[in-house]
């Protein structure tokens, strides 16, 4: 009687069966390098995105001027109620909707400066026209003899002229106006030569002035572009 302990051949193991594989560790990716990452977040990100937000602003603010002046002054208004309460309903839906995707975020981000911009050019023609209209009434005589200086001011699409002071001798001054981009008008806050008003592009763009010795403010008259720093110093002497 064979005894209970005894293996039969079936349930011995089998020698020339090959032994398992071993499992080799998968390789992870190799991590983002130190010296481009710190590159890009410590010199790139920190200079282009002040560059671009400025972008972005100098052509909301020079687009929504073209439209606002081409509306006329009641239009204006509905443009620009009309403007706020889209900005505030899109901020609200954006804060309502916190899983909202970046990429969708910048698509609609996108979209408005899109019809923004679509919606500015449509409208440059007749802000032009407008602002012509105004600048070739001014009525203003130039005054007699030879100019003894020249004044070269130069208004910059982000709203601001390229100085805040100019120093001219006391005189009779050639003021010239040249724009850089959009549409800029160039008057005196001196009551005494409210008819100077000129125009660049359009025109006219320049303009013999009699100065005294003492300071004279100039400004852009295009609604919103004084406030947003269009204004300098002319100093006589």
């Amino acid at each position: 009687m064979p005894d209970d302990d005894t293996t039969t051949v079936e349930d011995r193991p089998d020698a020339t069966a090959a032994p398992e594989a071993v499992t080799e560790p998968r390789a992870l990716p190799p991590g983002p390098d130190p010296v481009r990452e710190a590159r890009r977040t410590r010199l790139i990100f920190p200079i282009l995105l002040p560059l671009g937000a400025a972008v972005m602003i100098a052509v909301f603010v020079l687009n929504v001027s073209r439209i606002l002046l081409a509306a006329g002054s009641t239009g204006a208004l509905v443009m620009a109620i009309a403007l706020i309460v889209v900005i505030l309903g899109g901020a609200a839906g954006i804060s309502a909707a916190p899983r909202l995707r970046t990429s969708s975020l910048v698509m609609l981000v996108s979209g408005l400066f899109i019809v923004l911009i679509s919606a500015g050019l449509v409208a440059t023609p007749n802000s032009v026209e407008k602002t012509s209209t105004v600048a070739a009434g001014n009525g203003f005589v130039n005054p007699k003899g030879a100019p003894i200086a020249t004044l070269g001011v130069i208004a910059f699409p982000t709203l601001h002229f390229q100085a805040n002071q100019f120093t001219v001798p006391a005189g009779i001054i050639k003021l010239t106006y040249t724009s850089m981009g959009g549409n800029h008008t160039l008057a005196f806050d001196d009551p005494r030569y409210s008819s100077v008003l000129l125009m660049a592009p359009g025109g006219p763009t320049s303009v013999n002035v009699l100065l005294k010795p003492g300071s004279y403010v100039i400004f852009c008259t295009i609604p919103g572009h004084r406030a947003a720093g269009m204004q300098a110093t002319i100093i006589a002497h």
